[in-house]
């Protein structure tokens, strides 16, 4: 895994915050408890490219195993990828979506902290779009409703992890989010922001708070992480592609 990483790849894991650099990655990932004879195969089912072709993203399903005889695990995955010229393809953001939380990590560093981005002239402009979209996108569910915000938000080959399925496009994205339960929120915001030279493409990194009824009525918070894929449309607007995310284990700092 960490050596298809970038040296500043973003990696989000259920049960801990979202971990910034490969560094942190891998403390991340060597704190694991897995036994050493589990598996792991993965499935590509779609993704797509930016205009300059030197950047991408790919979703699909990620299979589990702890042991030769146990239960194999479904989960799924979004890894948004870049290149340079001449040289091979890196993830600079890695989620994993609807896998189980590890348990705590003390990291060496902070590494949990999103990094202070001043990004070149040529893509600033784009760069605070796409992060704009996002906050736009959270204000929409917030004045219209979760389901209102995806379908419109959506583009039009956009995915969103439904369960079992996937949910592809705003039709179908708009039904979905129809025939859940009523009555459970969902806010967010963006923490970290990224576009490709060409403009066209990028992504963003936040913070969400799940709010629903326990069993006795009272409210009850749950809160997480997501990494949304965005692309520009024709008419200068960004829609998201692919967006995922899973739990954190404390109230985010605000």
């Amino acid at each position: 895994m960490l050596s298809v990483l970038a040296p500043t790849v973003a990696f989000l894991r259920a049960g801990v915050p979202t971990v910034y650099g490969r560094d942190g990655v891998r403390e991340l990932l060597s704190a694991d408890a897995r036994p050493a004879q589990s598996r792991i195969s993965w499935e590509p089912l779609g993704g797509g490219v930016a205009y300059d072709l030197m950047a991408a993203f790919t979703y699909g399903i990620t299979a589990r195993q702890a042991q030769p005889d146990a239960a194999i695990v479904f989960e799924r995955y979004i890894a948004v990828w870049q290149r340079a010229r001449g040289n091979p393809w890196e993830i600079v953001a890695y989620a994993e979506v609807q896998s189980p939380p590890v348990n705590e990590v003390h990291f060496s560093s902070n590494v949990v902290t999103p990094p202070v981005v001043t990004p070149p002239a040529a893509v600033r402009e784009a760069f605070a779009a796409v992060r704009s979209a996002d906050s736009s996108f959270s204000d929409l569910a917030d004045r219209m409703g979760v389901g209102f915000a995806f379908a419109n938000t959506i583009a039009s080959d956009g995915v969103v992890f439904g369960s079992p399925r996937l949910v592809i496009g705003p039709d179908a994205t708009r039904d979905f989010f129809a025939s859940r339960p009523p009555g459970t929120s969902l806010t967010w915001r963006p923490v970290y922001a990224w576009v490709t030279g060409s403009r066209d493409f990028g992504f963003t990194i936040g913070e969400s708070v799940s709010t629903g009824r326990g069993p006795s009525g009272a409210a009850v918070q749950r809160f997480g992480k997501y990494l949304t894929v965005w692309q520009r449309q024709r008419d200068g607007s960004w829609k998201f592609l692919v967006d995922g995310g899973s739990s954190t284990p404390a109230k985010p700092e605000k």
